[in-house]
C-alpha cells in the first residue's frame, strides 16, 4: 500500500505515543498518575448535561444540522461574546460552529494554504499547528520561538505567510500575553492582508486571579479566533466550539464543512448556547468558578512543589498546564518519572523550542497530585 507524501511526511502524534505507553505501564500493574493529556477530570457541571438530556428530545435533533451552525445557537454565542469581550458579532456571517477547536483549526488551513506555502507556527505549541495546518497541506512550517527572556510571546515576522497561528493562554507553557501583545499582533493583521491571522483561544476562560484573557477581535477584524467549550465546560468529549471573526473568513469555512461534514449535532450546540446564556456579562456560572477555583488551588500547590524540587517553573494565571524546565534535556527526567507512575510530557513534543521543559497537566484529584509531587521528590 503507498500512502500519500503529505500522509507520510507528519510525526508521530504526541498524545499518541503517551496513551500507548501509559498502556504499558497499567499492564505492568504499576499504579499509573497520568498528568500528559489535559483531558478534565472534574464533570461536566450539571446544567451542561440536563441541557444536553432536554435537547436530545428536540423534535429536530435527529436530523442533520447546518454546516454553519444553528442560527439560535449563532445568535446566543453573539451575545456571549458581546457580554465577555464587548465585541459586536454578526451571527449570520462572523460565526461558524466547529466540531471541537482542532477540527476548526485544521479545516481553516485547507481554506488558505497551497503547496509551498510558509505557515508561521509558534514553538513550542500545540502540534496541530503545524502537522494539520502546514504539513498535510503540502506547505512548510516556519516556527516563531517562544523563550522565556520574551515571557513566552514571537518576534512576529516581517512578512511572506500565508498563515500565522498564535495562542493565547498558551499551550504547552501556560503564558498569558502581556499587555500591548495584542495591540501588535493586531498591528501585523492589519499590515500583513496576505497573512491569516488565527488565534486560538481555547483556555481564554480558563483563568485566575482576576485575570481575564483579551481576544484579538477587540484590536482587529482581520483575524480568525477559535473558541472551545473542552475546558470551559469539561467537555472534551463533546467536541464543541466556534470559530468567530472576518466574514470572508469564517463564510469560507462555513462553505467548506458543508463539503466536509454535516456540522456539530444541535443537541449538543444548543447545551453550549445554553451554558454561554449562564454568563452575567464576563463572569462565569457559579459552577464553572468552582471549578476554575479547584484548578487555581492545583496549580498553586504544584508550582510551590516544584520549585521545591529545584526545577524552573513558569508561574501563571491560566491553563491547568504547568510549564518547567529540568535541565538541556527533559528525556532523562520523562523516563525516570514514568518508571515512578508518573507521565509528563516531554517538551520537546511541542517543537524544539521545548527541549528541556516538561508539561504538566492538572488533571489528576488534588490527592493523587499529592502522591505525583512525593514522588517525583525521589528521582
Amino acid at each position: 500500500m503507498k500512502f500519500s507524501d503529505r500522509y507520510l511526511s507528519l510525526p508521530p502524534y504526541l498524545f499518541a505515543g503517551l496513551e500507548k505507553r501509559a498502556s504499558q505501564i497499567k499492564q505492568q500493574g504499576l499504579d499509573l498518575i497520568h498528568m500528559g493529556i489535559g483531558d478534565p477530570d472534574l464533570p461536566p457541571p450539571d446544567f451542561f448535561v440536563e441541557s444536553l438530556r432536554r435537547h436530545l428530545a428536540d423534535p429536530d435533533a435527529h436530523l442533520y444540522p447546518t454546516s454553519q451552525g444553528d442560527p439560535e445557537v449563532r445568535r446566543a454565542i453573539s451575545l456571549w461574546f458581546k457580554g465577555r469581550f464587548g465585541v459586536d458579532l454578526d451571527p449570520e456571517t462572523e460565526i461558524c460552529v466547529v466540531i471541537g477547536a482542532k477540527e476548526g483549526l485544521a479545516n481553516l488551513t485547507r481554506i488558505f494554504v497551497n503547496p509551498g506555502d510558509r505557515v508561521a507556527v509558534p514553538d513550542p505549541a500545540y502540534p496541530v499547528y503545524a502537522q494539520a495546518g502546514a504539513l498535510l497541506n503540502d506547505a512548510h512550517p516556519v516556527a516563531l520561538p517562544l523563550i522565556p527572556e520574551r515571557g513566552f510571546v514571537p518576534q512576529l515576522p516581517d512578512g511572506g505567510f500565508r498563515m500565522l497561528f498564535l495562542n493565547y493562554p498558551n499551550n504547552p507553557t501556560g503564558a498569558i500575553a502581556p499587555p500591548g501583545f495584542m495591540e501588535e499582533l493586531a498591528a501585523f493583521a492589519d499590515s500583513h492582508p496576505e497573512t491569516v491571522v488565527v488565534h486560538d483561544a481555547a483556555y481564554s476562560e480558563m483563568t485566575f486571579g482576576g485575570y481575564q484573557s483579551p481576544s484579538i477581535l477587540q484590536f482587529t477584524r482581520r483575524a480568525v479566533e477559535i473558541h472551545s467549550m473542552s475546558k470551559l465546560f469539561n467537555a472534551t468529549g463533546f467536541r464543541i466550539g466556534f470559530a468567530v471573526g472576518k466574514t470572508e473568513y469564517i463564510m469560507a469555512l462555513a462553505a467548506l464543512k458543508a463539503q466536509l461534514d454535516s456540522g456539530a449535532p444541535v443537541f449538543i450546540q444548543r447545551a453550549m448556547a445554553d451554558g454561554l446564556a449562564r454568563y452575567q456579562g464576563a463572569i462565569p456560572p457559579p459552577e464553572v468558578r468552582q471549578n476554575l477555583a479547584e484548578y487555581e488551588r492545583r496549580r498553586k500547590f504544584v508550582e510551590v512543589e516544584l520549585d521545591k524540587i529545584g526545577w524552573k517553573v513558569l508561574r501563571s494565571a491560566a491553563t491547568f498546564y504547568v510549564w518547567a524546565r529540568v535541565g538541556d534535556d527533559e528525556m532523562p527526567i520523562v523516563n525516570a518519572a514514568m518508571e515512578k507512575g508518573v507521565i509528563l510530557t516531554p517538551g520537546r513534543g511541542f517543537g524544539t523550542s521545548g527541549m528541556g521543559y516538561v508539561r504538566l497537566a492538572l488533571s489528576q484529584p488534588y490527592d493523587r497530585l499529592q502522591e505525583a509531587m512525593a514522588r517525583l521528590r525521589k528521582l
